[in-house]
């Protein structure tokens, strides 16, 4: 299994309801793909200040599905409408036993 760990730092200014926003459509991403086997995301709880923004951790159970999602129609269009927000984006990809 491969998972996926992305964070997210946003542009200044972005606000709470555009956050949310973002969060409604990740919740409209975690079926896209049905072999996607984790699907969680939110907010950083603001406990450190040394953190980024909002952090996705993804499990596909093979390279296939995770590049059925990243390529997805539904997925790149919410892509086209969220990426404005982001300043900074890191991803990790590891093996999962």
């Amino acid at each position: 299994m491969i998972r996926q760990i992305t964070l997210i730092r946003f542009k200044p200014k972005v606000g709470t309801d555009q956050i949310q926003a973002m969060t409604d459509g990740f919740n409209g991403l975690a079926n896209i793909i049905p072999t996607v086997s984790r699907f969680e995301f939110g907010p950083d709880l603001e406990i450190r200040e040394d953190t980024w923004d909002y952090a996705l951790v993804i499990d596909f159970p093979g390279e296939e599905a995770l590049f059925a999602y990243r390529d997805h129609p539904t997925h790149l269009s919410f892509v086209d409408r969220f990426m404005p927000l982001i300043d900074e984006v890191a991803r990790v990809q590891y093996l999962v036993e």
